[in-house]
C-alpha cells in the first residue's frame, strides 16, 4: 500500500484531534462532575460539623466525669469533718471543721450547677449530632445518585473517544511517516489547528484573511511543498 503524503489527508487527522481536544474539554467540564462534587462538598462539611459537635459533647461528658469524681471527693470530706465535729469540745476547732464542711457544701453546690449545666448542653448537641447524622445519610445518597450520573455520562465520553482514536489510527496508517511527524512536531507548538483549509481568503485555523500577494505566493508552490499560513504558520489546504 502506497503511503499518502498530501495535506488533504492530514486534516482529517487534525479533525479527529480537534474532537477529541473537544471531547476533553466537555468531559473536565460536566454538569454532572459539577454536581458530584458539590454532593461529596456538602457531606465533608456535615461529617466536619458533625465531628466538632462530638468533639464538643466528649469535653462536656469528660468535665462532668471530673466534677462528679471531684464531688465524691467533697463528700467525703464533709462526712469525715462532720463525723469529726461530733467528737471536739474545743469551740475554735469546731469553727473551723464547720467552716470546711461549708466550704465543701458550697463546692459542691456549684459543682452541681455546673453539672446540670453541661448535661443540658449534652443533651442539646446528642441532639443536633441525630439531626446531622441523617442528613449526612441523606446528602450520601445523593452522592451515589451524582456518581451513577457522572459515571454514565463519563463512559460515554469514553466510548466515543476510544471511537475517534481508532479512525484517527486508521488515518494515521495510510499516511507517509514523514508527513505524520511533521504535523505532530507543529501540532506540539501550538494550540490552535496544525492543519486547516483556505477558505476562499480565510485561513481556518486563525481566521485571518491572506493578501492577493499571499494568495499569490501559495499558488506558487511545487508539487512537493506544503503551503502555509502566513499568519500562523499552519499548514493550508488549498
Amino acid at each position: 500500500m502506497t503511503a499518502v503524503t498530501g495535506l488533504g489527508v492530514l486534516l482529517e487527522v487534525q479533525n479527529c484531534d480537534t474532537q477529541l481536544s473537544q471531547l476533553a474539554h466537555r468531559l473536565a467540564h460536566l454538569v454532572e462532575r459539577d454536581l458530584l462534587v458539590e454532593a461529596k462538598t456538602k457531606v465533608l462539611a456535615l461529617q466536619k460539623q458533625m465531628s466538632d459537635l462530638q468533639q464538643q459533647a466528649e469535653t462536656a461528658k469528660a468535665e462532668v466525669g471530673a466534677i462528679e469524681a471531684l464531688n465524691k471527693k467533697h463528700d467525703a470530706m464533709i462526712a469525715k469533718y462532720s463525723q469529726q465535729l461530733k467528737t471536739v469540745i474545743a469551740p475554735r476547732e469546731a469553727e473551723a471543721l464547720q467552716h470546711e464542711i461549708e466550704m465543701a457544701q458550697s463546692e459542691r453546690s456549684q459543682n452541681d450547677d455546673r453539672e446540670l449545666a453541661l448535661l443540658e448542653t449534652i443533651e442539646n448537641l446528642d441532639g443536633q449530632i441525630t439531626v446531622l447524622r441523617l442528613e449526612i445519610e441523606r446528602h450520601k445518597s445523593s452522592v451515589g445518585e451524582a456518581t451513577k450520573a457522572f459515571e454514565a455520562v463519563a463512559n460515554l465520553c469514553q466510548v466515543e473517544k476510544q471511537n475517534i482514536e481508532t479512525n484517527r489510527a486508521g488515518i494515521v496508517a495510510k499516511i507517509d511517516t514523514k508527513l505524520v511527524r511533521l504535523y505532530e512536531a507543529k501540532r506540539a507548538k501550538r494550540t490552535t489547528p496544525a492543519v486547516a483549509r483556505l477558505n476562499g481568503t480565510k485561513c481556518q485555523s486563525c481566521h485571518l484573511d491572506l493578501s492577493v500577494v499571499e494568495l499569490g505566493a501559495l499558488k506558487k508552490l511545487g508539487a512537493d511543498e506544503f503551503a502555509e499560513c502566513p499568519n500562523c504558520d499552519c499548514y493550508l489546504v488549498v
